[in-house]
């Protein structure tokens, strides 16, 4: 070892007064003096020094490894690495250098001496440190790795998807016969203007799938994808137990064949011997295989997601998730390719998971399987097997709302079940008829047992009720300090005080006042309703919480609300701002007019501002997004009106600058 070391020295120097030169792309000089060193451990063997996912360990002993280099830095998808390869496998070696291509190409033999430096892994990925989690310092670079002959034959390992394992990450492999994903070949490689890494699919003609990464910084990352069948060479990488796929450049993508015919081909199979293959976790679907069935789900009507559908054949049914939007309907028969798929339950639902567009193949219009008549004790105790399948329920009755948004529940002489509505679906705002029904439903979970209804035609007889009108006093008087359901059947009516034209209320917010008192309302969405604006608000079954101290009923549908166009604006209040604290929580979302006021602190309107009478003190808060955040509030007494309103402590928002007076 004293005359290996005396070896290394000499030509340490000689690589260090190169290294200035590693950025820049320069003529290869002559091919002299090759080390002669001899690789004394096997790139599997170093692996097998360290566990996957356990601490970096040091190398201590005198240990050389040889590989020939397989991925460069050159096109900028590899940063600082390269990826050497013996007969072995391969291993990813961490360099603190750029330009590294123009000393150790794809290629080139080359020689790492191991002692002192680290050996570990990220997230899966083998990797050689120079330190622990650091790359090799530039400096250091020509004392630990040395380059040998170059145009070393580099011949990547054919393979398929499912053969991928451990022991090949690191290796330069080979795809044949695959392609990108239908829903990716209008994209590019990665996001070249934000500089962004992307991760982009492919898969074989079977559906199995795997991962290709690739960084922003690569110079390909702006070119597209390709749109045919053909091969591809890469890195197989992992990261957090996902395999992957690193490419050096553009070229190792050569897909100018045809694309496989659809994705759903295979061996047809039953949804039921698809479901009985789910052992708990997740599960591969089996190769060459695809199930058929009628579309049981209405993405029309949305109360199925887009990315969803349901499907069921005379065996069982299923949910089919895509990876992008579907375009399939009610009633459709459609083949979908389940090999390699993710078979896994998301909130005690089975599914197929992130099946690709191209995966799943229309065979056009199909005649939808009749619903099981069926009470709702024996939907609960056939659960699983009636999973994802359409059920008739007679002779029963839809309580705990007044729409059918969110959650309701049906009943028969046998029991109750959770019906669940989407807000987006298109009836989510629709009254839930009154009386005994017929529900047509697909039996799911959501952790517990719920049914979902396509439409309105799935509910057949009872009739309409109008809700009964509450004051808001009474509404108040519901709150018990924590969050509350409002009963089904209720609605409320008055005035709004609040100005959306100003903006000093958020846009999804409004403040109404009736005879008997005031609340805010926030929608789910932005409104239309003006100050002075007489409304009508279902309120059935709707959340009553509070936010930072201020009592709101939570989440309303716009829909909801039916305008009966300009009302009176309620009088003002005439109060000291200490009357104003005592009496904050029967007041709140009421307007009052305080006389005498002044803002002692001058200013302008934006944020909080102290206002004071004879009696007290109180915040006025504006928000800075108000039309009139930036105007200076006034010198000496002023008469204000306001809503008297919270957050955490009492304050008063004004509406607009009319409610300042002199």
């Amino acid at each position: 070892m004293t005359k290996f070391f005396r070896y290394l020295l000499p030509l340490s120097l000689l690589l260090t007064g190169i290294w200035s030169c590693v950025d820049q792309d320069f003529d290869e000089p002559p091919v002299t003096g090759l080390p002669n060193l001899t690789g004394n451990i096997s790139i599997a063997d170093l692996k097998k020094l360290n566990s996957i996912g356990g601490d970096d360990k040091q190398i201590l002993d005198s240990l050389i490894i040889e590989g020939v280099v397989t991925a460069d830095d050159e096109s900028g998808n590899w940063y600082k690495q390269l990826v050497i390869e013996d007969e072995t496998g391969g291993i990813v070696v961490r360099l603190n250098s750029i330009g590294l291509y123009n000393i150790y190409p794809i290629g080139r033999r080359v020689f790492v001496n191991l002692q002192g430096l680290w050996l570990g892994d990220y997230f899966g990925l083998p990797q050689i440190n120079g330190a622990r989690d650091s790359a090799i310092a530039e400096l250091l670079i020509p004392e630990y790795v040395f380059g040998g002959a170059r145009d070393q034959q580099v011949t990547p390992r054919p393979i398929s998807i499912g053969d991928f394992n451990q022991d090949l990450v690191g290796s330069l492999i080979r795809l044949d016969d695959v392609q990108f994903v239908a829903e990716d070949t209008a994209r590019t490689y990665a996001d070249a203007v934000n500089r962004f890494s992307a991760n982009r699919t492919v898969e074989d003609c079977f559906g199995n799938r795997t991962i290709i990464r690739t960084s922003g910084f690569a110079d390909f990352a702006g070119l597209s994808v390709s749109n045919g069948k053909g091969s591809l060479t890469a890195i197989l990488s992992i990261y957090q137990g996902d395999y992957q796929l690193v490419l050096r450049d553009e070229r190792d993508v050569q897909m100018d064949g045809p694309r496989c015919e659809g994705g759903a081909g295979g061996e047809l199979m039953t949804i039921a011997d698809l479901r009985s293959l789910y052992a708990g976790g997740t599960t591969v679907g089996p190769d060459n295989r695809k199930i058929r069935g009628v579309v049981i789900s209405d993405r029309d009507n949305g109360n199925t997601t887009g990315r969803n559908m349901v499907i069921q054949d005379a065996s069982g049914g299923i949910v089919v998730r895509f990876s992008a939007n579907h375009s399939f309907s009610l009633g459709e028969e459609v083949d979908v390719s389940v090999s390699g798929q993710e078979i896994s339950e998301f909130n005690g639902l089975l599914q197929v998971n992130n099946v690709g567009l191209d995966d799943a193949v229309s065979k056009g219009a199909g005649a939808l399987p009749s619903p099981r008549v069926a009470t709702v004790s024996e939907i609960l105790s056939n659960l699983e097997a009636w999973e994802s399948t359409l059920v008739r329920i007679n002779d029963a009755t839809i309580s705990g709302s007044a729409t059918f948004s969110g959650t309701t529940e049906i009943t028969d002489a046998s029991g109750s079940i959770d019906m669940f509505t989407s807000s987006s679906a298109s009836f989510a705002t629709s009254p839930v008829p009154a009386g005994t029904v017929s529900v047509t439903a697909i039996v799911s979970q959501f952790n517990s047992p719920q049914v979902l209804v396509r439409n309105l035609n799935d509910i057949s007889g009872g009739g309409s009720v109008d809700p009964d009108l509450m004051s808001l006093a009474d509404v108040r008087g519901l709150f018990q300090g924590t969050t509350t359901s409002v009963p089904a059947g209720r609605k409320i009516r008055g005035i709004v005080i609040s100005d959306k034209d100003s903006d000093n209320t958020t846009t999804r917010n409004l403040v109404i006042q009736d005879a008997e008192g005031g609340i805010v309302v926030r929608f789910t969405a932005n409104h239309s309703f003006a100050l002075g604006e007489e409304l009508e608000i279902n309120i059935s079954g709707q959340e009553l919480s509070e936010y930072n101290g201020l009592l709101q009923v939570n989440n309303v549908p716009n829909g909801n609300a039916t305008s009966f166009g300009p009302g009176a604006l309620p009088a003002p209040r005439e109060a000291t701002i200490q009357e104003v604290i005592n009496n904050l929580e029967a007041w709140e979302s009421t307007l009052v007019k305080i006389a005498g006021a002044s803002f002692p602190n001058g200013g302008t309107y934006s944020g909080s501002q102290t206002v004071q009478d004879a009696t007290g003190s109180i915040v006025l808060y504006t928000r800075p997004q108000a039309t009139f955040a930036g105007q200076s509030v006034p010198a000496g007494q002023v008469t204000i009106t306001a809503m008297v309103s919270q957050f955490t402590d009492p304050q008063l928002n004004i509406r607009n600058l009319n409610d300042i007076g002199q």
